[in-house]
């Protein structure tokens, strides 16, 4: 049988190629960039859950022990989710990296490869996704939480697949990438 493609090795190339970002994203001459791995990626989001788990849990025991008032400790600690909300807000406006991120020494860019700053990372690659899956589960609950479930397993293959820049449905939908420093 007979092979009609222009290039019938392509396919052989594309499979070894580099993590090296060298398509035509970005002007060849201008810059190349190295993805995050899909491991770093993901680690990165559970080490933002644990960081964040563990200073709430210490924050709120201490309140608890000090202040017998349960609407205060309630009050304080909703306080303290909206300031490392905040300060979470901060940093990957200005930096493109969450703490987890700066952790694991990986950061979002556009594909311009610019800094994303507030508006790409925070309002559309983070906010505008989630409210997204908030609309729908205001519609219908179980309709939500599927397709968040489903969204979820997309995201983690959309990780492994090099060709397509391990964008997942963030990143596609901010128009950014996730890189090693």
């Amino acid at each position: 049988m007979q092979d009609f493609r222009e290039n019938p090795n392509e396919n052989f190339r594309q499979a070894y190629a580099s993590t090296a970002l060298e398509n035509d994203l970005f002007d060849s001459n201008e810059m190349e960039v190295e993805l995050a791995s899909p491991w770093q990626r993901m680690g990165a989001r559970l080490l933002d859950y644990v960081i964040f788990a563990a200073i709430f849990m210490v924050f709120f025991f201490i309140l608890a022990i000090f202040i017998k008032n349960s609407t205060t400790v309630i009050g304080l600690s909703l306080l303290f989710v909206i300031a490392f909300g905040i300060y979470q807000i901060v940093i990957m406006s200005r930096d493109g990296q969450t703490v987890g991120k700066k952790a694991l020494n990986i950061r979002v860019i556009t594909e311009d490869g610019d800094n994303p700053g507030f508006v790409k990372y925070c309002l559309v690659r983070e906010f505008g996704y989630s409210f997204i899956f908030t609309l729908i589960g205001m519609v219908s609950k179980t309709l939500g939480d599927s397709l968040g479930i489903v969204a979820t397993i997309v995201c983690v293959v959309m990780l492994f697949l090099e060709d397509r820049n391990r964008q997942t449905l963030q990143d596609l939908l901010a128009k950014t990438l996730v890189i090693k420093n």
